[in-house]
């Protein structure tokens, strides 16, 4: 991301954008405190769900991503986030920091503020490209039609115009962001 834009004297690193950082597990409250306190502008999207206890149910807010806050803030300036108390690390793709678009905040902001159900699913899903890295198949790129069990996933490999069921734990497999 230290790449220059033509004609500006200004990196893209001093930019703001968004970007998701990963918390320690329950500590995402915290850190929108601290950040608030700091002045940092932040986003943690929360649901209201009931919860049950031995000797009561209550209604509470929780995390809608479990371990994520966002942060609006220029990338060049992350140690001041970095540094927050419960925060691990930034969102990265290829050891480089993944800026989130506007409009996909825009969006959780507003599915959050319905009263629509909203369920968050981990992992792969079908339609994602994704490439193998390991096993015989590694470097291979191909789109997921499909999950079959913990361990089975149908790939279609466009190159060769076939689809193949590998048998491949999900660590084999990771998305390729297409943006």
């Amino acid at each position: 991301m230290a790449e220059r834009r033509s004609g500006q004297g200004m990196g893209i690193e001093s930019e703001i954008f968004w970007y998701a950082f990963v918390t320690k597990p329950r500590h995402e409250k915290k850190v929108r405190y601290y950040l608030e306190s700091a002045g940092i502008p932040q986003f943690l999207p929360l649901r209201t769900t009931l919860r049950q206890w031995k000797d009561r149910r209550r209604w509470v807010d929780v995390p809608l991503f479990s371990c994520y806050i966002f942060v609006k803030y220029a990338f060049n300036r992350r140690w001041d986030v970095l540094k927050v108390p419960g925060v691990v690390r930034i969102v990265s793709f290829s050891d480089k920091p993944a800026p989130i678009h506007e409009g996909e905040i825009q969006t959780i902001m507003k599915l959050i503020s319905t009263e629509v159900d909203v369920q968050v699913c981990n992992g792969l899903l079908p339609g994602m490209d994704v490439k193998i890295t390991s096993g015989p198949l590694a470097g291979l790129n191909g789109r997921l039609l499909e999950q079959r069990g913990s361990h089975r996933f149908v790939i279609q490999v466009p190159v060769i115009g076939k689809s193949i069921l590998v048998d491949v734990n999900e660590n084999c497999i990771d998305p390729i962001e297409t943006r």
